[in-house]
């Protein structure tokens, strides 16, 4: 059955090798060793040939104008708590926006990550893991980003072409699958990545096999060679651009210091570019597509072959950009400690930022990340409860779904003391006054009191400032427990004081949080 349809396409391409006749296919990006990358289907040659006839008549070209890219992405965890660093990924995301400014593609966060908590998923051994998910999680109308371990199969990345790979069909099918080591900041997995998943084949498919081969790209771009020399067939052989230089090696190679070492069918040398993301070039080589490989991907995105087009049904975003980062403003250095179970942050507002990511640390190792989303510039640290009686610094990240370019703030200090309060269930005993939970939930709002040294009269709550917030008049007798009721409470550390029949009055505290 042909899966091409006038002006709306869907191609399947071999990317790395076929694990099952019936299985999808995905394109290898190894940092390391050999590159074994099946050339694509022969509907995936012949519709960027019919797309770059169009190119070349004039139509279907696109403007200049921005196009917005909506991504989720899934961070896989093991058992061991190995994952995907939010914060390394806001740095990736900012490169990957940048690496695709000249294509005028702006890719954005649609919704917090996708946290999947599973060894199994985490650690792929096959390309079974990547389906698995792909078929479970995938979201539609996004490009689906996965982060997970692809060491032991020696891979750093594979991706879909438009209307191949696994998950629910349609907008919700296929996706990208990052290998943690290599969607660093600095690596060019993702861009590549990214280009396989808007169509862009490898500059050398068809050619690193049997670069002298009679399907080989070669090297002249003339379409009038004199015989016996064979005329450029760049527009049918390769990547089908005649703007990316013909490519022979499927293999990591090193730009500095390199010398071809093999020519074409007319005897010509192979001069790859190294520049190219789709080439197989290190890291370090790579910084442009070619003008025929943004028209393809904008194409796949926008035009009446833009079988990606589902990904601009979003709503429209408008990204605000962050100027600057933000200053802590507390705690401080030097300042009062704070309770392990109990750290009061603040900082500074950065116009545009929608979310901040407060960084916890310990002799320079991660302790915790804490979001704060909405704009806020303030958050109550809970949990997980720190150590009492040690130093911690802090870092404060803003961002904003799709700027994510924003340096973390210069480093805060502070000094624990010993957390109080018990989680709900437990009890804290304050001489004869007995009051539990003292960690109340948002949607828990009962509290059970007993005091034993004589009958109970009534209940006053003060928050932190000192101001009465609640009243609550009931008689107890000695030694009895009594369950209240209290009105909703912000989240916040509140006073609680019992008064006796005598007149004697005994205090104890409360969270909400």
């Amino acid at each position: 059955m042909d899966l091409y349809l006038p002006f709306r396409f869907y191609f399947v391409s071999l990317l790395i090798f076929i694990y099952t006749i019936s299985a999808p296919v995905y394109a290898q990006w190894s940092e390391q060793g050999l590159c074994g990358t099946p050339e694509p289907s022969l509907n995936h040659f012949a519709h960027l040939e019919a797309l770059n006839n169009r190119f070349d008549l004039g139509l279907e070209r696109v403007s200049n104008n921005r196009i917005m890219v909506p991504v989720k992405i899934h961070v896989v965890q093991d058992i061991g708590g190995n994952s995907y660093d939010f914060n390394t990924w806001l740095t990736v995301l900012c490169q990957l926006n940048e690496k695709y400014a000249s294509a005028g593609l702006f890719f954005y966060m649609k919704g917090e990550p996708n946290i999947i908590a599973n060894s199994s998923l985490y650690r792929h051994t096959s390309y079974a893991q990547g389906s698995q998910l792909m078929d479970t999680y995938n979201q539609s109308r996004v490009v689906n980003i996965y982060f997970v371990d692809l060491g032991s199969i020696g891979l750093c990345g594979y991706a879909t072409f438009p209307g191949s790979g696994s998950g629910p069909s349609g907008s919700a099918q296929g996706g990208l699958m990052m290998s943690v080591p290599c969607s660093q900041s600095g690596n060019t997995t993702l861009a590549h990545e990214m280009g396989h998943y808007f169509a862009l084949p490898h500059p050398f498919d068809g050619t690193s096999g049997d670069p002298t081969g009679p399907f080989s790209e070669r090297v002249t771009r003339l379409t009038n060679e004199p015989p016996p020399r064979l005329s450029a067939n760049c527009a049918t052989a390769g990547d089908r651009f005649c703007d990316t230089e013909a490519d022979y090696i499927g293999y990591r190679w090193n730009c500095f210091g390199f010398t071809p070492s093999d020519t074409d069918r007319n005897g010509d040398t192979f001069i790859p570019d190294a520049a190219l993301y789709m080439s197989y070039s290190n890291d370090n080589c790579q910084n442009r597509f070619s003008d025929q490989q943004i028209q393809t991907m904008r194409s796949t995105l926008a035009g009446p072959s833009a079988s990606r087009g589902y990904l601009l049904l979003q709503p429209p975003y408008f990204v605000d950009t962050l100027v600057g980062t933000t200053t802590p403003l507390s705690p401080i250095a030097g300042g009062p400690a704070q309770p392990a179970n109990w750290v009061q942050f603040r900082w500074r507002k950065v116009d545009g930022a929608t979310s901040y990511m407060i960084r916890i640390r310990r002799n320079n190792l991660r302790v915790t990340d804490v979001f704060v989303h909405g704009g806020d510039t303030a958050l109550t640290y809970t949990l997980p409860v720190l150590q009492p009686n040690l130093t911690y610094t802090y870092t404060i990240r803003p961002y904003n779904p799709g700027w994510t370019c924003a340096a973390q703030s210069a480093s805060g200090t502070f000094t624990t003391t010993t957390g109080f309060g018990t989680l709900i269930n437990e009890t804290t005993q304050n001489q004869s006054l007995q009051i539990y939970p003292t960690v109340l939930e948002n949607n828990y709002r009962k509290i059970i009191i007993q005091l034993d040294a004589e009958e109970l009269k009534n209940i006053t709550i003060y928050d932190a400032s000192g101001r009465q917030v609640q009243q609550i008049n009931q008689n107890t007798p000695q030694g009895e427990r009594a369950e209240y009721e209290i009105d909703p409470l912000p989240t916040g550390l509140y006073h609680i004081r019992v008064h006796g029949l005598s007149g004697q009055s005994y205090l104890s505290k409360f969270i909400v949080r």
